[in-house]
């Protein structure tokens, strides 16, 4: 249940006044930082100033108030897509599902973040401090801020300190801060509000000397002459004293009883004070006190809740339990069942509080409030919750969720032995599909149970994908349907069974490509590495935020990156990812280390480390053995025997091989075939087994022909290269095969110094060379990120700044503003996580890196090298020439396909060219042939119709005395310009008679 007074702008007291040096500060901070932070105490006018500005300056405005509950990440995304409702009526939904599907709150929150249009918007974010030590909480609105489109300027108020990421961002110049100070009243304004009072001959000085311009014990009417009453604090119990000492004893009783709850309705105050409840609600809500009016309720100002409060305790101390409990009912009548459950604990009524927990466990679930349910769970004791099948269920939900799982496999094996889990099925059929997640390494055990209990549709995925892995006999995947928070294991079942076509189809549609937000599903990212798709594959992995990638599914993200990284030829890169994810696997107990150690075994065979591998992959095998994962025990056996063929035991090979492969057709599981088939063939052929190879070979053709693989066949023939020189020697004539030679991957889809500080950060943009990277106070930050160091590539080009709005046409052209604005946004987010490195922006709208950094690059250091070199002379400048051409191995942004980048490229290429030949020509001179030969040859790899480069060729041929290699090198000359439709010019021909004497 919503409530909807947290999602409204609250009223203003009366008697508030307009304090326009309060809104031109506003104003100026929201013109140049993403956020403002207002950390003071309450009562200082943070929420008052904050939404008389957005009324003066015609804010559209979103607003929410948090309370506890919000502590809840989940809970935080629930009503902050409330919030965001009026701006996209669709926000609410989107986080419902995404929640429902298992998401992780930090991914929900990048979702929400960019499903808001980039218009303008004022986000308030009021009572913060609850978030104080929420580091999840906190962390989740660290993402959700990173991902806000431009348009968007938000306000954060907090009577405390927020550290985390608000902390960083300030830090990094995003989010600006205000405090106390800076809501202070001064003497003018101080004098405006009295008048606004009918105060208007009444001197200010003794109250702002008594009040420090604490602008709420000003509103309050404070007398002056306070004496030791100093500091907010102080002045708030002060002022709460002076407030309830003169009322009726009645309206004090009322208003200790109603202390309770954070926001009193007439409802509440009937529950707490009986029929004269409605009668005192309506009289206080038109008294002058420190609360306001919004929704029909009571909301009390914090400080003044918080001394009712103790003096509630201290008044009426045996009445707090039975007020608790009697709002605790209402809560529970009206449906907030949440809410009643943590009022009914606070009343020490367990079996009350169990009782609403029964309903209130599913809403939990839905959006993965794991740690919460285990807090009321360990609440309401062994004996509470044994009683109760539902929230036997919810625990073991809640246990696999924080990923306790030998705790969940214990609570599962003794409800089943003691049959209580039939009861916990009946009550919650989606239990049943926790039980299959939590006993995926003991798949017998898991299908049994699967198979006993009846639960809902996720129990049939979670069977689907045990079956796929762990049976012997093919099994069919289920109809199609939304998976919901399943996806992950149906998507699993369809990898191993080498189903890449129904993985490929959960991918964007071409309509709706680049995608508008990051992929989630990581399953299809391995199908398009087998078919591969390797640029699509990194694009996607690359949109994933580094928050969601070291969220819920770390490790197999890990193994995702491990198996691109290795398709890209980055095999060190890879290792390292194949063992974090194991690593982590083993840390957080998720099990999956024997199938994450077959790619490590897989990467250490590719690096030559043989030995490391057997031991690897031999672990990896018995252990999936012992548990009844054939699946992992096949792969693992697959490349034990590449590892026999690399140590020349054939006879060992054929025997694991023939095992894994027979049980791969036999049981349907595809997806590693074309690998078995492909070895066994060369096991086979090394044995004398001609007929066994043929057929082996054939297998491994024919399978990956049906799922679409043959760039995952080419990497096994290159691992035996044997295998395909037969079989092109045996095919006389015939194609297929010697298709394989250079089978290249289907096309993809397209898509100054700093100002000196305490410590300069040095980043160094490798736009050349073998390794494109950022590389930050000497550590590469930033590989295989095009985006980021196009990013970063054309800030350095122009170290004074670029409009905003320009820098994200030259990064998206092809985009639309709003879509631009979402990618800018997030390619700069990627940069920050990247490297810790901050840009700033200008009054002018000018992007540009920060201070404190210096910045170069490959391009611009070459271009101050070679213009020193042409500076000197001889062999200086020779060898200075040939050091400086060293730094631009490769092209410039070889896989940018940008307007601007292209016209660099071209730039840089014709320096490069006009570079290489003067050293050939300065070699020439001073007689080092060999080296004027090479830089002439470099010229013509650049630039295979440089004229000037084959000129030098031929000088070199001729002073060696070689008149017919100077026609061969007049010829190759002639056959490139021919391309041109142009021939070579009276000049060379001349050279050329000259050299060969003619």
């Amino acid at each position: 249940m919503i409530l909807s007074h947290k999602v409204q702008p609250p009223g203003l007291p009366r008697g508030t006044i307009t304090r326009d040096r309060l809104d031109e500060q506003f104003a100026a901070l929201l013109e140049s930082h993403e956020t403002i932070v207002i950390f003071a105490a309450a009562g200082s006018g943070k929420t008052v100033q904050t939404r008389m500005f957005a009324t003066r300056f015609g804010w559209p405005l979103a607003w929410l108030t948090l309370d506890a509950g919000d502590r809840s990440p989940s809970r935080l995304m629930v009503y902050l897509a409330e919030a965001l409702s009026g701006l996209d009526p669709e926000a609410p939904r989107t986080v419902e599902t995404a929640l429902a599907e298992g998401f992780p709150a930090t991914e929900v929150a990048a979702m929400l973040a960019e499903s808001v249009a980039d218009a303008s918007l004022l986000l308030v974010l009021d009572d913060c401090e609850w978030l104080v030590d929420a580091d999840e909480t906190l962390a989740v609105l660290g993402v959700f801020l990173d991902y806000l489109p431009p348009g968007v300027r938000t306000v954060i108020l907090s009577r405390e300190d927020l550290s985390g990421p608000i902390g960083r961002m300030m830090m990094q110049g995003r989010i600006a801060r205000m405090s106390g100070e800076d809501l202070a009243l001064n003497m003018d304004e101080a004098r405006t509000l009295l008048a606004a009072h009918g105060q208007d001959g009444r001197d200010p000085a003794p109250l702002m000397e008594a009040t420090k311009g604490w602008i709420a014990a000003v509103a309050f009417d404070i007398v002056p002459g306070l004496q030791s009453e100093n500091g907010p604090d102080a002045l708030a119990g002060f002022v709460s004293r002076e407030i309830l000492a003169r009322l009726p004893e009645e309206e004090q009783d009322f208003l200790l009883r109603t202390s309770i709850p954070a926001i009193v309705t007439a409802r509440a105050a009937v529950a707490l004070c009986g029929e004269k409840g409605y009668r005192l609600w309506q009289s206080l809500g038109s008294r002058h006190l420190p609360a306001t009016k919004a929704d029909r309720a009571l909301v009390y100002h914090p400080r003044f809740r918080q001394y009712l409060r103790e003096q509630l305790q201290a008044r009426l101390p045996g009445e707090l339990p039975g007020l608790q409990s009697r709002y605790a009912r209402l809560l529970e009548e009206i449906g907030m069942h949440e809410d009643a459950v943590e009022t009914y604990l606070e009343a020490g009524e367990l079996e009350k509080a169990a009782d609403v927990a029964e309903r209130a466990v599913a809403a939990l679930s839905a959006r993965a409030d794991w740690l919460v349910l285990l807090r009321w769970l360990e609440a309401f004791g062994n004996q509470v919750v044994e009683s109760r099948p539902v929230l036997l269920g919810a625990l073991l939900r809640a246990l696999y969720g924080v990923r306790r799982i030998p705790e969940a496999q214990a609570l599962i094996g003794r409800l089943h032995q003691e049959g209580v889990l039939g009861d916990v099925a009946k009550s919650d059929p989606g239990a049943v599909a926790f039980v299959g997640y939590a006993m995926q390494w003991r798949p017998a055990e898991a299908l049994e149970l699967i198979r006993n209990y009846e639960g809902d549709f996720r129990a049939e995925a979670v069977r689907y994908e045990l079956e796929a892995v762990a049976g012997r006999e093919p099994v069919a995947s289920p109809p199609g349907r939304d998976w919901v928070d399943s996806e992950r294991v149906y998507s699993w079942g369809l990898l191993v069974q080498g189903r890449l076509d129904q993985l490929l189809r959960m991918l964007p549609d071409e309509d709706d490509w680049p995608p508008r937000s990051f992929f989630r599903t990581p399953h299809p990212l391995l199908a398009l590495v087998w078919r591969g798709e390797l640029a699509l594959a990194r694009e996607l992995l690359d949109e994933v935020p580094e928050a969601i990638k070291f969220g819920a599914h770390t490790d197999l993200w890990f193994f995702h990156e491990a198996w691109l990284l290795w398709a890209e030829g980055q095999t060190e890169k890879a290792l390292w990812a194949a063992e974090s994810a194991v690593e982590h696997s083993r840390r957080t107990r998720f099990g999956w280390e024997p199938c994450f150690e077959v790619v490590v075994g897989v990467l250490q065979l590719t690096l030559g480390r043989v030995d490391d591998a057997r031991m690897t992959l031999a672990d990896a095998i018995s252990r999936s053995a012992a548990s009844g994962n054939r699946c992992y025990a096949e792969w693992g056996q697959t490349f034990q025997g590449l590892a026999y063929l690399r140590i020349d035991r054939p006879e060992d090979a054929a025997r694991v091989l023939r095992t894994a492969t027979e049980a791969m057709r036999a049981a349907g599981r595809t997806l590693m075939l074309p690998f078995a088939a492909t070895y066994l063939a060369e096991a086979e052929a090394r044995l004398g087994h001609a007929e066994a190879a043929s057929a082996a070979v054939e297998l491994a053709y024919e399978t990956a022909n049906a799922i679409g693989c043959l760039f995952i066949l080419k990497n096994a023939l290159n691992d035996v290269p044997g295998v395909l020189r037969r079989q092109i020697e045996n095919d006389v004539g015939g194609t297929r095969w010697r298709q394989l030679v250079g089978h290249q991957p289907p096309e993809a889809r397209k898509r100054q110094p700093a100002v000196a500080s305490e410590r300069v950060i040095v980043i160094d943009v490798h736009t050349h060379g073998p390794v494109l990277d950022l590389i930050v106070d000497g550590v590469p930050r930033c590989s295989r990120r095009t985006k980021v160091l196009e990013l970063a590539a054309y800030l350095t080009l122009h170290p004074e700044g670029v409009e905003r709005h320009r820098l994200q046409e030259r990064l998206f052209p092809d985009a639309d503003p709003r879509r631009g604005g979402n990618y800018f946004r997030q390619v700069v987010h990627k940069l920050r996580q990247a490297t810790g490195v901050n840009l700033a922006r200008t009054s002018q709208s000018h992007v540009r890196w920060a201070d404190g950094l210096y910045v170069d690059s490959t391009d611009l250091r070459f271009e101050r090298m070679i213009k020193e070199a042409y500076g000197l002379r001889g062999a200086e400048r020779l060898e200075r020439i040939e050091s400086t051409l060293e730094l631009v191995e490769g092209p410039y942004l070889p896989e940018s396909e940008l307007e601007w980048a292209e016209e660099r490229r071209h730039e840089l290429e014709v320096m490069i060219v006009n570079a290489a030949v003067d050293a050939a020509e300065v070699a020439l001179s001073l007689g080092h042939l060999e080296r004027a030969r090479q830089a002439a040859s470099f010229a013509i790899n650049r630039d295979p119709f440089c004229e000037s480069a084959y000129c030098v060729r031929m000088q070199v041929e001729g002073a060696l005395g070689a008149p017919h290699a100077v026609l061969a090198e007049f010829q190759r000359l002639t056959k490139a310009l021919a391309e041109l439709g142009v021939g070579p010019t009276p000049t060379t021909r001349q050279l050329v008679s000259e050299l060969r004497g003619i």
